[in-house]
């Protein structure tokens, strides 16, 4: 609970600052830190990359509405149609990967870090989305 109270308070903060920006790749950094730490500290990490999860996927968001607010007008809509695009993506994957957990518990494959591994493979899947943004940002 500690980790999503931080975490909205961070995209809040980050929303209304004017330098937001120039936060970003560093709350991201902060972000992925305490994320390696807690699963290097809590025996059932799960919940840490649950958590980390959430995270990526509020700052995809707090990205976007920041870059989509910068843009000119001329840009806006092929940019909004990039990020619909990639939300479509984004949709199929998780559908994929929840199919794939729920089939190996089906399957008798299940372990104890599968749960945690479907977390994480998301997380990542979204990571990858906010490093591509954060590109348009810093350009």
């Amino acid at each position: 609970m500690k980790y999503s109270m931080f975490s909205i308070l961070i995209v809040v903060l980050l929303f209304y600052t004017n330098s937001a920006q120039a936060q970003f790749s560093k709350t991201i950094d902060e972000m992925e830190t305490q994320y390696k730490e807690c699963k290097r500290t809590k025996p059932d990490s799960t919940v840490c990359s649950r958590v980390f999860l959430t995270q990526m996927d509020s700052m995809t968001t707090v990205i976007f509405e920041n870059i989509k607010s910068q843009i000119p007008a001329n840009q806006k809509s092929s940019f909004i149609q990039e990020q619909l695009s990639w939300n479509e993506k984004r949709a199929k994957y998780f559908k994929k990967e929840d199919e794939n957990f729920v089939y190996n518990l089906k399957e008798g494959n299940w372990t104890k870090d599968m749960i945690r591994f479907t977390y994480q493979d998301k997380a990542a899947f979204v990571l990858k989305q906010i490093k591509t943004l954060l590109k348009v940002v810093k350009e």
